[in-house]
């Protein structure tokens, strides 16, 4: 068992681990002030899981199984990740994004034609209605923490402790959790989910992400329709944004709205994504979310993001896990028509490399320009939708 999964966070994150290091403290942007269509989103706690009480538990997964298989998305709190911890680790985003030099960052760019994140993702590789993505990001996998620190910039490398820790931590207790209760959901054992997630290495095959989104030009904003991350679906199996200030995430509702996702502190936005969707036969939903242009009084502020993808083992088939009643019952299968023509479905490692090299070169069958709504494009056999 990984080392965080038995300390407690106060160990994991502790002073002596933070302190070792000085950087500028990451300044807690204020709310804003606009009145924004937000979402009514449903908010577990943890602590709940480890209740005596069956009706304390019961709940829990009933709420769980609602938000889930209607919305998609949901709060998450209890998860004994301190405001201290977060925002130490949102200046660790802020010296990644903005501190460490674009010509440092160059050397470790992450190889997304090759089916990757593990890197550096810059700023402006991608363009649409020539306007390039304000999009950058840094992305952890397992082996990032194998000793090897000459694949990180050196600006970076003191602050690996303190990413591993955190990144630890996530998976090994937040995301551990969150799973167990999904196993519930489906009425299947507990640790059912878990077992088909990695426990190799730090984190598995899942990717912990520093990242952040660069302010635009107005005439840029006008050309893309205040867009900055089209609407989509993520390619693991459940996603987690710790929650801070600056209003953008907005998810398409079961009307077709687009709604505005508020910030609570202390709370992890949890999302299904693709591989959850294929392994519940469409059960759960992987609900389609998007990141626009925040409000006026904040869309001068660069928005600084912690996410950490969980994803299956790589080798894992997507194939609907039919030993769930309520997979057998309601579920389907994503991959049908592969099966049908003497086809496997894809692997999670095959489905995340294969989204991951199209991102920003999709091929859709029609084009339409921002703010026009859906587009399509075939996959491995599986139609995917995007807002553009």
């Amino acid at each position: 068992m990984a080392t965080a999964a038995v300390l407690s966070p106060t160990h994991v994150f502790a002073p002596e681990i933070q302190g070792n290091q000085t950087l500028p403290a990451w300044k807690v942007p204020a709310t804003t002030q606009e009145s924004l269509d937000w979402v009514s989103l449903e908010t577990i706690d943890l602590n709940d899981l480890d209740s005596n009480d069956p009706a304390v538990r019961a709940s829990l997964i009933s709420r769980s199984k609602h938000a889930l298989s209607v919305d998609g998305f949901l709060y998450v709190v209890g998860t004994d990740v301190t405001q201290e911890t977060i925002q130490r680790q949102l200046a660790i985003t802020q010296h990644i994004i903005k501190g460490i030099a674009d010509e440092e960052k160059a050397g470790y760019t992450a190889k997304l034609s090759e089916g990757s994140y593990r890197g550096h993702k810059p700023k402006g590789i991608w363009s649409r209605e020539g306007v390039v993505d304000n999009i950058e990001h840094y992305n952890f996998e397992s082996p990032s923490f194998d000793g090897n620190i000459d694949q990180h910039p050196p600006s970076l490398r003191p602050f690996l402790p303190e990413i591993q820790a955190f990144a630890d931590y996530t998976y090994n207790h937040i995301v551990r959790k969150i799973l167990e209760i999904i196993s519930l959901v489906l009425e299947l054992p507990p640790d059912a989910l878990w077992k088909l997630h990695s426990q190799d290495g730090v984190i598995g095959d899942s990717c912990q992400r520093y990242m952040g989104y660069h302010p635009r030009s107005q005439e840029d904003e006008e050309k893309t329709k205040n867009i900055w991350s089209k609407g989509h679906t993520d390619y693991n199996t459940i996603s987690l944004l710790f929650s801070q200030p600056i209003a953008a995430l907005q998810i398409l509702t079961p009307n077709n709205e687009w709604k505005w996702v508020q910030h609570h502190d202390g709370a992890v936005v949890v999302n299904v994504a693709d591989a959850l969707d294929f392994l519940t036969g469409g059960v759960l939903k992987a609900t389609r979310h998007r990141v626009i242009r925040p409000p006026t009084d904040q869309s001068d502020i660069t928005r600084l993001i912690l996410i950490h993808f969980a994803r299956a083992r790589g080798a894992l088939v997507l194939n609907p896990l039919y030993e769930s009643p309520i997979v057998k019952r309601d579920g389907v299968h994503a991959f049908q028509d592969r099966i049908d023509a003497g086809e496997r479905a894809p692997t999670q490692a095959e489905w995340l490399a294969e989204r991951i090299k199209r991102t920003g070169h999709e091929e859709y069958t029609e084009h339409k320009k921002p703010g026009e709504g859906r587009v399509q494009e075939r996959v491995l056999g599986r139609q995917v939708d995007y807002y553009v």
